[in-house]
């Protein structure tokens, strides 16, 4: 997988762009991401130096918790209506930097009842965006729940798989993934 997707990036794709509905989860991939890249840019950051500016403007390697208050005053969380979510891919998907957009999917009671169908229209516009461009873009995500929970792990990982979708066991393999990708395409170039 590594190689496969490090020859589909170009040489100015280098930034992993993290999407993230659960901060717990954001929070993991920027600690063990950190440990591999170095300095993570985020709304919830582990250091100082490491918050956007911008936090609807990815900077480097940014990771977003997409359901941090400034995301959602006033609005349902991205677990429950993945607008924001949606919206973002598709800026993302626009940034010639843009090589890894690495997102999760929380099911369970209280969250969307599809999140990955609801996601499937606009990971598909994501693509048609950078391939306009002469791009392609590494989407690589997990699926937090199981069998028992209402949407069905089996049917959520499907579909993401069904739009080109890496789908990794847990989080921090999706992480992992990403960050071998970007350093082998470091190296390679």
């Amino acid at each position: 997988i590594i190689q496969e997707e490090t020859k589909k990036l170009n040489k100015k794709q280098r930034y992993i762009r993290g999407l993230y509905t659960g901060g717990t989860l954001c929070d993991e991939a920027m600690i063990i991401l950190s440990d591999f890249i170095g300095d993570i840019y985020s709304n919830i950051p582990l250091k100082p130096k490491g918050r956007l500016s911008d936090i609807n403007k990815s900077y480097k390697h940014s990771l977003i918790d997409l359901g941090a208050d400034e995301f959602t005053r006033g609005k349902p969380h991205p677990m429950i209506d993945p607008y924001v979510r949606q919206e973002r891919i598709l800026s993302e998907a626009k940034d010639r930097e843009t090589a890894i957009i690495l997102m999760d999917f929380v099911l369970g009671f209280g969250s969307n009842p599809d999140p990955a169908g609801e996601m499937a229209p606009y990971i598909q516009k994501a693509g048609k965006i950078a391939a306009k461009d002469g791009r392609h873009i590494c989407m690589i995500s997990s699926v937090c729940g199981t069998e028992a929970d209402p949407q069905s792990l089996i049917g959520q990982e499907k579909k993401l798989k069904e739009e080109g979708v890496i789908v990794m066991p847990s989080n921090a393999q999706a992480v992992r993934l990403a960050a071998a990708i970007v350093l082998s395409r470091r190296n390679s170039k």
